[in-house]
């Protein structure tokens, strides 16, 4: 049964970059919560708010060890959404704070996204749509009939989880071959498997794919991941698509690469070059985003009205369970490992009862 928690202290910060959405408002009056709603990007904004909060509630503001020692009272960061390379999870673990996220809130979002870019690069439809409103007739036909069938082309995804595999599901029905890398090759996978999805090596894979798709978590192995040498592995003319995270990839060497015409193109929504949540906006002039043959969006492959729902729900949920002494459901606990610094009980699903 919930208790009343209304006088607990709750920080939900990002307050005009992401609202509160309607779907969270409605389940915090639900549940008796009333957030105290802040703006803050910087550490120093954000340390007097939170150091004697109970939880605090982050879409996308950057919680690095400063600010994560200075809350003293709380017991739960709550993610609203899924990444969490933003926040400092090792320290929260230490503190005995636990984290928590709605890690599948957009998978099918994310996929959508990745095909989308697929089929616009395969078809080079922006750079056709370009010379069309330029008159440049001649110029179109020519360059498409360098274009290839996708059933003649071989996408290779870079991870093996749910969004992988919901880009696969995509994918084939489109002709594609879809082969795949992980950290643990021998590891078996049914649905590989059941979907014919052979797995290599990735240098083995980079040399292979005409499209290349990220499906990683940001961290300390997958930084850098795609440096030059790596990059310099890939297929002359092939694409990159990078929906995880800017930093797994070396920028620098990838916007070379793509002005040197060694790849064909890429998608990109993510990027650790451009700060897409900074506090000014204006016109991306870094060139990894400059070149023709780049597709470019503002990290939006998770957004829509389903997954906003989605995402809102779980977060709040998340919330009410660590406000009424219980720990979150296990599959949306980031730090599995943490021994909270307040004794929390089993999860309890009768607690999320409307």
């Amino acid at each position: 049964m919930r208790s009343d928690r209304s006088d607990a202290r709750v920080v939900r910060l990002n307050a005009e970059m992401f609202p509160v959405s309607e779907t969270e408002r409605r389940l915090l009056d639900l549940y008796g919560v009333t957030p105290i709603e802040i703006e803050a990007a910087r550490p120093e904004q954000i340390i007097p708010h939170v150091r004697d909060a109970e939880a605090v509630c982050v879409v996308s503001a950057k919680l690095p060890v400063e600010v994560v020692d200075s809350l003293d009272a709380c017991k739960l960061i709550s993610r609203i959404g899924n990444g969490t390379d933003r926040i400092d999870v090792a320290q929260a673990t230490e503190r005995g704070i636990i984290v928590s996220n709605v890690p599948d809130f957009s998978t099918e979002e994310m996929a959508d996204h990745v095909l989308g870019m697929i089929l616009l690069l395969g078809r080079q439809i922006p750079r056709m749509q370009k010379y069309m409103m330029e008159g440049r007739f001649a110029q179109a036909r020519t360059e498409s009939l360098q274009l290839r069938r996708l059933s003649n082309l071989t996408l290779g995804l870079v991870g093996w989880g749910d969004s992988a595999i919901a880009v696969t599901r995509r994918a084939l029905p489109c002709g594609l071959q879809v082969i795949a890398t992980r950290r643990d090759l021998s590891k078996p996978s049914p649905e590989a498997d059941e979907l014919g999805v052979e797995m290599v090596e990735l240098d083995d894979l980079l040399t292979r794919a005409d499209f290349v798709s990220l499906h990683l978590p940001l961290s300390a192995g997958t930084r850098g991941l795609l440096n030059r040498q790596r990059l310099a592995l890939m297929k002359r003319g092939a694409y990159l698509i990078n929906a995880s995270r800017g930093d797994i990839v070396d920028e620098q060497a990838l916007a070379e690469m793509l002005h040197s015409g060694h790849l064909g193109g890429a998608g990109l929504d993510t990027f650790g070059v451009i700060e897409i949540f900074g506090e000014t906006e204006g016109p991306p002039t870094h060139p990894v985003v400059t070149a023709e043959s780049v597709i470019a969006t503002p990290h939006v492959s998770a957004l829509s009205v389903d997954s906003s729902r989605i995402v809102a729900t779980g977060s709040v949920q998340n919330l009410v369970c660590v406000l009424n002494g219980h720990m979150p459901p296990p599959d949306q606990i980031v730090n599995r490992d943490v021994v909270p610094r307040s004794p929390l009980k089993p999860y309890d699903p009768a607690l999320l009862e409307e």
